[in-house]
């Protein structure tokens, strides 16, 4: 079972996953193994917690994504 992502040393950036889009039927976490319903913007099961670990641990990197804003469009949605 993979290990959970360590606690970064930054500031952890909130992700905003309220869409339906983002819950499916529960599956193994991708970062940590454990189930969870949550689903990434890749359809990939993961914790929210768990990407916003990933996220303040790979800096640069855009491996998990919020939500637009509602009404308006956001630079880093995929």
């Amino acid at each position: 079972m993979p290990t959970p992502p360590k606690q970064p040393v930054a500031p952890v950036q909130l992700l905003n996953w309220r869409h339906s889009s983002h819950f499916g039927p529960p599956a193994p976490c991708a970062l940590c193994g454990t189930t969870t319903p949550p689903r990434s913007h890749a359809k990939e099961p993961d914790h929210k917690i768990c990407a916003e670990l990933w996220n303040a641990a790979h800096r640069g990197e855009t491996g998990f994504v919020s939500d637009p804003p509602e009404g308006g469009q956001a630079t880093d949605h995929a």
